[in-house]
């Protein structure tokens, strides 16, 4: 809880959305319960709930609607987590070995279904017919976003704006559905409730973009989980992209990608190729331009103590996070 260390209305926020959180997750079913409260204790910034509860608090939301509705979202991200992990078959996430590692894919999958049924009831029982169908198209987009990128793996030819599409869906709708929903519950106008909205959405490009960043750059300490893991799993971010476009060892490069899947050898000699043609650079320019954007959605909103952690958040990205 460090990150909101300066802003104790928000800690005091989590701090409830935590207690509901393990209260949803604990299932009569042993197995389901020692899952997904293992997760909920794995922590993380919680940033998606977060926005859901400064929205909220904003709008002047009442406190027994928005406390359900961030947990959902936090939820809804767990049960994405769990099945990205499947997809990816990685062994760690935050440090912490994998679901479908300690139990095994069958389990895990039920388990992230599970958190998906949780998520619709509580946004169901907490806010309007419109807004779960708002959650329902969201979940949607994810869903092909994510299919999206599992189906471009080792796509050298992928494109700036191909990227940008991908990662809108399966990572900015979500931060974007977060503020607009903590914004729903409350009294606020229309075009308050689009620049929440708006914010969120570019927010969230920027988050996707760092995030991209820190994969190339990061140590595995940093990170919770192995260097490079998307470049060797043939997932080709912003970085390779741009190194693919500028780099002079451009040849070499593609030539690397063309192998596929990367030996760790591999991988650390497109790293270094990456590193040195300045698509690192390029990409920060980038997840700053949505930085920006997002600056002018809060321009919008009344100038408050909301507003105030709002911007607080964008020094926080353009200073570099770990979620």
């Amino acid at each position: 809880m460090s990150l909101w260390k300066d802003y104790p209305w928000v800690r005091d926020g989590l701090h409830k959305i935590e207690n509901r959180l393990k209260y949803e997750v604990n299932s009569r079913h042993r197995v389901i319960r020692d899952i997904l409260l293992g997760l909920v204790e794995a922590g993380g910034k919680r940033l998606r709930p977060a926005l859901v509860w400064i929205s909220g608090e904003y709008s002047g939301a009442p406190e027994d609607k928005l406390v359900p509705m961030a947990a959902a979202v936090e939820i809804l991200h767990m049960g994405t987590l769990i099945h990205d992990d499947i997809i990816d078959d990685a062994d760690f996430r935050r440090g912490i070995e994998t679901t479908h590692r300690r139990w095994d894919n069958h389990t895990a999958i039920f388990a992230g279904d599970y958190l998906f049924s949780k998520v619709f009831g509580l946004v169901t029982d907490n806010s309007i017919f419109q807004d779960a169908v708002r959650t329902a198209k969201v979940f949607r987009l994810i869903c092909e976003g994510e299919i999206e990128q599992y189906f471009s793996r080792n796509r050298v030819s992928t494109s700036v704006r191909k990227y940008l599409s991908r990662i809108r869906y399966k990572t900015a709708l979500l931060f974007a559905l977060s503020c607009y929903l903590g914004a729903a519950l409350g009294d606020i106008s229309d075009r308050e409730k689009t620049a929440l909205r708006n914010y969120g959405l570019h927010f969230g490009m920027a988050f996707q973009i760092q995030d991209d960043i820190l994969d190339i750059t990061a140590s595995r300490q940093q990170l919770g989980k192995p260097v490079a893991n998307d470049l060797s799993q043939g997932i080709y971010t912003l970085p390779v992209i741009y190194a693919v476009k500028y780099s002079k060892e451009r040849e070499k490069l593609l030539a690397l990608l063309k192998m596929g899947q990367l030996s760790e050898e591999n991988t650390c000699e497109a790293l270094e190729i990456i590193k040195s043609s300045g698509a690192v650079e390029k990409s920060r320019e980038l997840e700053h331009k949505f930085i920006k954007k997002a600056e002018k959605d809060i321009i919008v909103l009344r100038d408050n103590k909301y507003t105030q952690v709002l911007n607080y958040l964008l020094e926080y990205l353009s200073d570099g996070y770990r979620r």
